[in-house]
């Protein structure tokens, strides 16, 4: 039996969150590995300790996508990076005569 940080049974297609990183996603997978069990997250298809997961559900996946669109703030992100790298290059671009 695979459980959760509360206890609860992990199942093949559970959802679940990650709480250090906020990842949600389902499960398609198990291990047992060191005297650790692993579950496998559809996305991003990486393995986690299933004591550090917590299973989440339907409603708590709809108000959770509602208040955060991970997409839009990746993207949102990366936009803020380039403008940043073009201010800093546009910076170090400037030298004073003298």
């Amino acid at each position: 039996m695979v459980v959760d940080i509360r206890g609860y049974d992990i199942e093949v297609g559970s959802l679940i969150r990650y709480g250090a990183t906020g990842t949600v996603s389902k499960v398609v997978d198990f291990k047992e590995e060191d005297n650790q069990n692993w579950v496998k997250l559809e996305e991003p298809g990486l393995w986690y300790r299933a004591d550090s997961l917590e299973i989440i559900s339907e409603d708590d996946l709809n108000e959770f996508e509602s208040d955060f669109d991970t997409k839009d703030a990746v993207e949102k992100l990366k936009e803020a990076q380039l403008d940043l790298a073009d201010a800093v290059n546009d910076m170090q671009g400037c030298e004073g005569g003298g």
